[in-house]
């Protein structure tokens, strides 16, 4: 199944999205860095686990970790295990497995075919810090533009001159140390931001010291880093920490 069927699917059950989450292949199919798989695996909160056993035709596959997996229609897998919401991020309204959750899973099966997998989310996720930046600082300039834009009452020939107060490197550096202030970063995002500060880049532009350059590339990639994973949540929440009324 491509993703274009995998997400016909969904779509055709409409699971409650609150309680599963499509996990590990399918995800990344759904996420674009895989083309196919053979079936579609999901987890699912424990009542929604009844629920399913309770409301479908269900055929046993086998017993995981102590959780008896189903099939649905012979298509779609599920049971209890790996079901953490914290890992949820949403693609086209379908809640999927975040690219850091997926690697997680398929660190702890340990196969073959899981190690090529985490080579290919290791070779997504972590590109050079500058290539995260120059993505994040696309993605970071829309969401800033969209923020005003929201919040209404600004002339369109004032919005250049307001986003300009957020999206600066010396803006850039200042939201950086708020967050990093306040402990809102978790530790894979701290380390995105070390690679963006720590890598070798050109010359620091004209009127910006090295120091702040450095510090806005930091977190520029981690904008990146957070786009490429579909976390437009977590990029919302952060602009909403640093901005937000």
């Amino acid at each position: 199944m491509n993703k274009n069927e995998i997400l016909y699917i969904l779509r055709k059950y409409n699971f409650d999205s609150s309680k599963y989450i499509v996990i590990s292949s399918a995800s990344m199919v759904i996420q674009g860095l895989k083309e196919s798989t053979k079936d579609i695996d999901i987890a699912v909160s424990k009542d929604y686990y009844d629920y399913l056993i309770n409301n479908y035709e269900v055929e046993f596959e086998r017993e995981n970790l102590g959780v008896n997996v189903y099939y649905i229609d012979n298509v779609i897998n599920f049971s209890t295990n790996y079901y953490n919401p914290d890992e949820v991020v949403m693609y086209e309204g379908i809640p999927v497995q975040s690219l850091e959750g997926i690697r997680n899973l398929k660190s702890v099966l340990g196969r073959e075919k899981d190690i090529k997998d985490i080579n290919i989310i290791d070779k997504y996720l972590y590109l050079n810090p500058l290539a995260l930046a120059y993505l994040g600082d696309s993605v970071y300039e829309v969401h800033i533009r969209k923020y005003l834009i929201d919040r209404g009452n600004i002339k369109v020939n004032e919005l250049q001159k307001k986003a300009t107060n957020y999206v600066s490197a010396k803006s850039q550096k200042r939201v950086l140390d708020v967050l990093l202030e306040k402990n809102f970063l978790t530790s894979s995002e701290l380390d995105v931001v070390r690679r963006g500060r720590n890598t070798k880049s050109h010359k620091a532009p004209k009127n910006t010291d090295i120091i702040t350059y450095k510090a806005a590339t930091g977190f520029e990639a981690l904008i990146g880093y957070l786009y490429l994973q579909n976390n437009t949540k977590r990029i919302n929440e952060i602009i909403e920490e640093i901005i937000g009324d």
